[in-house]
Order: C-alpha cells, then structure tokens, then sequence
C-alpha cells in the first residue's frame, strides 16, 4: 500500500469542488468524519449534489447555513424533508427498487465517493463491513474513491471485500459506527409474527425487514424449533438469536446478506464470522439471482393494502414517508417456484384506523396486486393466490380489523 494515500480529512474533502457528484455510504457505513468536514465547507462550494441514501446523522447540511450549496438525489427520501419548512431544500428522490438503484450507482456519474471500510488485512484487501449492498456499485462507478479506514468496521467476506488498489486517498478515523435501533414487538405483532412464522417452513430461505413484527416472528421461529434456515439480504440483532439458536445453517451459510443492520454489539459480532456471507445487490435483490435461491420465502410489511391485493409502503395522506426499498423485487422473485411472498401488517393504526382499505388513495403503489400472494394480520391469513377478485376482497375483509370488517366485507362485495 502506497503511503502516499494517506490524507487527514480535511485534505481528503478538498478534493469535492463545485459543480461535482459525490457518493455516501449511509446507515451504519456513512463515513460521518468525512461528512462532517464537507459540510463545513459549503461556504466554499455551489452546485454540489450529494448521492445517498439513508443518513442516520440526519439531514442538516440542507437547511443550514451553507445549504444552498448541496442539493440531494436519494433513493431513501425522508418525510422530515417533505414537510414544514424543509419542503424549500433542493432535494430529489428517486423512485428505484433496490437492485434498480444499484445498477443506477453502476452507471452514474459520480465524480467522488466516500466511503467507509476496515483496516487491511495481509494480503491488502479491506472489507465494507456492513453494508455492501450500494457501496460496492458506488465505489466501483465513482472516478475517485476516498475511504475512511476505521478499526471499528467488522471485517466481513464475500462481495465486501475490495483490495487497496481500488482506493484512491485513505484517511484513518477511530469512531463507532452508528447504531440503528430495532424495535421490540407488541403484543399485536407477536399475534402477527405467529401468523407469519407458520408459513416459513424449515430449510427456507428467509429475507425479513427490520421492526416490531420481524422482531417478534424470529422469536417464533426459534421458538418453533426451525432448522436450516438461512438469513438472507439483511441480518439486524435478532437474527442473531435465531442464528446461534441453532436454527441457522446447514448446507451453506447461516446469512446470505448485503447490509448488517443494528446495534454496537451487532457490528462487533459480524467481524471475521465464517457463516455471514456479505453479498452485493444484485446476488441478494435481482430477480435473475431470486429464482435460483431455494425455499425463498420473503416476509415484508406495507402501510396500508387494498381490497385489490395492492400495497402502498411509500406514502400516507400524499406524503412520502418511506422509499420503495427491496419488497417488490422480493415479491418478484418469489413467484418462481418454490417461492413465497408474505406481507404482514397490523390490521390498523395506532389511531384505529384500518390498514385494510377498500382501495388505495392516488398515489404510488408499491406492490401491484399480482404479486401479493400471502397477507396475515393478527387476525389470521388471507391466501390470495388463484382467488377471483371477489375471493381476494372477502378473504382481505376477513383478517381486517372488527371495528372495519363490516364496511370491508360490504365494499367487498362491490369489487
């Protein structure tokens, strides 16, 4: 490795100049020394667009005093930014899945990247730890990579790693990576996550997304004694219990993922495990890649699904309060044989008001109603598959709310 890498920060960050694109990691990996001294210089700079996703430092650099010198494209568009007095930053989301984000990343044209990676190992080779999923196209598209080198980056395998030849300035930082807190589940969502939890059979390769419910379904899991599950496209502490429960592994890894997501504790156990297996987007999003996986079972959540089959995970009353994510290439790839897609939803709010609706408001939706195979509330399991329009309303109607059923059951009978 070349000495003449080496920069401090501040040095590091001159090279972003007005009128550049620069790449972020984000969630755990966002490189926050590196932000953190670019921010500082945004009297110094105009025109500058920053390409991320989600940042747990928060968005400041957009209604500060510097803002108008940034400008955010992002495939995660928080509704902080869409409301009040932050509706007036430059900011864009876009409207991607998640392998379409990545090969949106592979054909950017993103003038720096930084990035955050761990310490070399002897062969030279670094690792992106926790989050390689859009990292690695980032990095491999951007003209110059600027890596921050922290010890506190877990050195994980796979697609993580990339060698030292491929950085271009390096610059050593010590602090922790952000920690993303998981919520504990309710006693509704442990009704939903058994629900959920019956339909993943043992040997199944399991995605899950992160909240109450996912949290309360690998506690079924494990306390159902399943086997041979393999993790798959996220792991967050949860997994965790589930993996050194026993239920995990076999054949092959015990996790098959592209991003760690979670707690201090999390990161620290993901350093130099030989059953996590990190993987890049398209290996855990394409379709092309889904169809292969055996026993894929996909188990998301939506804000709100329709009596049609159609969910909405994006918006509420108009407002975007979430991205499209990975859920409809899951529910993509679930359709090949062998395949399940399962959303799982409280059947109402924390208001009362339904989560099942007759038909979504105007807007984007998220799922089309071809792809949602399997819906369970706390209130059972609607199978829609090979169910006419009608069947598909009534069964819906029948895992909502009691407050509601009677209204859904009469719009049903409208469909």
């Amino acid at each position: 490795m070349s000495g003449s890498k080496w920069r401090s920060v501040e040095d590091a960050v001159d090279v972003v100049t007005s009128g550049m694109t620069v790449g972020l990691g984000c969630i755990g990996a966002e490189p926050t020394d590196l932000t953190a001294a670019l921010w500082q210089r945004g009297d110094r700079l105009t025109d500058v667009t920053i390409l991320t996703g989600m940042l747990l430092t928060g968005y400041g650099f957009l209604t500060g005093d510097n803002a108008g010198a940034f400008r955010l494209r992002t495939w995660f568009m928080p509704g902080t930014l869409l409301s009040g007095a932050a509706r007036d930053v430059k900011a864009d989301y876009l409207p991607l899945n998640w392998t379409q984000t990545a090969r949106m990343l592979m054909a950017a044209d993103i003038d720096v990247a930084f990035v955050q990676v761990s310490e070399a190992d002897a062969s030279g080779y670094h690792s992106l730890g926790i989050h390689v999923g859009q990292q690695l196209p980032m990095l491999r598209s951007a003209r110059l990579v600027v890596a921050e080198v922290n010890p506190n980056m877990p050195y994980t395998g796979g697609s993580a790693l990339v060698h030292d030849s491929e950085l271009d300035i390096l610059v050593k930082v010590d602090h922790p990576l952000i920690p993303f807190p998981h919520r504990s589940g309710d006693d509704t969502d442990r009704l939903v996550a058994e629900n959920a939890a019956r339909l993943v059979p043992d040997n199944a390769t399991l995605q899950f997304g992160i909240g109450g419910i996912p949290t309360a379904m690998l506690g079924e899991l494990k306390a159902m004694n399943r086997k041979g599950l393999t993790i798959f496209s996220q792991l967050s502490d949860p997994g965790v219990e589930l993996i050194e429960s026993g239920a995990c592994g076999g054949e092959g890894p015990a996790c098959i993922i592209g991003e760690v997501i979670g707690s201090t504790e999390l990161y620290r156990w993901a350093d130099r495990r030989t059953d996590l297996q990190m993987a890049s987007a398209f290996e855990t999003h394409d379709p092309a890649a889904l169809a292969k996986v055996k026993n894929f079972v996909s188990v998301n959540s939506a804000l709100e699904i329709d009596l049609y089959g159609q969910t909405n995970s994006e918006t509420l009353g108009g407002r975007q309060v979430g991205s499209t994510g990975g859920s409809s290439d899951f529910a993509i790839g679930a359709m090949f044989e062998g395949g399940l897609s399962v959303i799982a939803i409280r059947s109402a709010t924390k208001k009362g008001g339904s989560r099942i609706v007759p038909r979504l408001a105007p807007g984007p939706v998220t799922g089309q109603r071809t792809l949602t195979q399997v819906v369970v509330s706390e209130y059972g399991t609607a199978d829609l598959r090979g169910k006419s329009m009608r069947e598909r309303a009534e069964a819906l109607a029948g895992i909502a709310h009691p407050d509601h059923r009677e209204d859904l059951l009469r719009a049903a009978a409208e469909v």
